[in-house]
């Protein structure tokens, strides 16, 4: 079958690029069986495991994966488990982002290795009748990187994923177009509520974050909306103009400020609602 490349997938493959992260770790447990462990239970329902190794160093990696993986998610937009469409405009922060992380976790993955020796030895007193020297693999072959084979992809491999990558960006046009409006209602809708009074005409507590992330959305929205999407570009323009000129200070403590800008993220609100599909595949995390 012939793929038709005249499609707004085709439109979306020249807007945005393939970031594709492998984070590798050194995984830090290992299950044990039922049998060296004595309880007072059916033992084929018990299910047991053991930590390797009680390192901070460790954790420390893990923590910056988290941070890199959530960084990817709320700047990328919707593709393939592993795979973020990066849109081009945001090609050189991100790039310069990235490389920081890579800076940061190549420092973080010296201060492991530095420990891995004292840190396996601790484990044999930690764990006792549970070490098996077998469960850690010797310092040379404790790696966090690629080798660079594996990055390549072939000529042939390409040319036959091409038809199948050419229907799922169609799939990934719509996608993106609505995940980026139920991201906005998200935003839209925080701000809204924590404008809102109490029921005993108290006000809520607004968080200089929950104006940030609103003012960042709309702040890259014109890189990240490769769907050249109208309708959330003209809801868009609406929050900037109401938020033009303001500070969070300023929403905070003027009242007549906080009840207009209540008003119009209500009426963006209610506008949004309308263009957002039920059925939207994922969601940006935007947490307080």
């Amino acid at each position: 079958m012939i793929v038709d490349l005249e499609t707004p997938g085709e439109d979306l493959a020249r807007k945005t690029v393939f970031v594709k992260l492998h984070l590798g770790l050194l995984g830090n447990t290992r299950k044990v069986s039922s049998a060296q462990v004595e309880v007072d239970a059916d033992k084929n329902s018990i299910h047991i495991s053991k930590s390797l190794l009680d390192s901070p160093e460790l954790e420390a990696i893990r923590r910056l994966d988290g941070e890199i993986r959530r960084y990817l998610y709320s700047t990328c937009l919707p593709f393939e488990p592993g795979i973020h469409l990066l849109p081009i405009g945001l090609i050189e922060p991100a790039d310069a982002k990235l490389n920081e992380f890579r800076a940061k976790r190549e420092e973080l993955v010296e201060v492991f290795l530095g420990a891995y020796p004292r840190l396996c030895a601790e484990a044999a007193g930690r764990l006792r009748t549970l070490y098996n020297p077998l469960d850690y693999p010797p310092l040379q072959y404790v790696s966090y990187g690629v080798p660079h084979q594996l990055r390549e992809v072939s000529e042939r491999m390409f040319q036959h994923e091409r038809e199948k990558a050419a229907e799922r960006m169609a799939e990934a046009y719509t996608e993106v177009r609505q995940v980026l409006r139920q991201a906005m209602v998200e935003l839209v809708e925080h701000l809204r509520d924590r404008l809102t009074d109490q029921s005993d005409g108290t006000q809520q507590r607004l968080r200089e974050s929950t104006v940030q992330k609103l003012r960042e959305f709309l702040e890259t929205f014109d890189f990240r909306n490769v769907t050249d999407d109208q309708e959330l570009k003209e809801q868009v323009e609406r929050a900037r103009n109401l938020l033009s000129g303001t500070t969070t200070d300023a929403i905070r403590n003027t009242a007549e400020l906080r009840v207009r800008v209540r008003e119009g993220m209500t009426e963006i609100v209610q506008r949004l609602e309308t263009m957002v599909s039920d059925r939207v595949g994922r969601k940006f995390r935007f947490s307080d």
